[in-house]
């Protein structure tokens, strides 16, 4: 489970950024929940960061 915070942490953007990199606006990330961000959400971030670091 990540949080909104984690997120943008782990991504090191803000949600202008964020909303950039996943292909949504920052409203839709405005609506997640701050102690759960959808988890299809979740395996996006994951998977970007997986090929950042490969």
């Amino acid at each position: 489970m990540m949080t909104r915070q984690e997120a943008l942490a782990a991504m090191q953007c803000n949600v202008t950024q964020l909303s950039k990199v996943l292909g949504i606006s920052t409203q839709a990330i405005s609506q997640w929940k701050k102690e759960k961000i959808p988890l299809v959400r979740e395996y996006q971030i994951k998977d970007l960061l997986r090929k950042k670091n490969t």
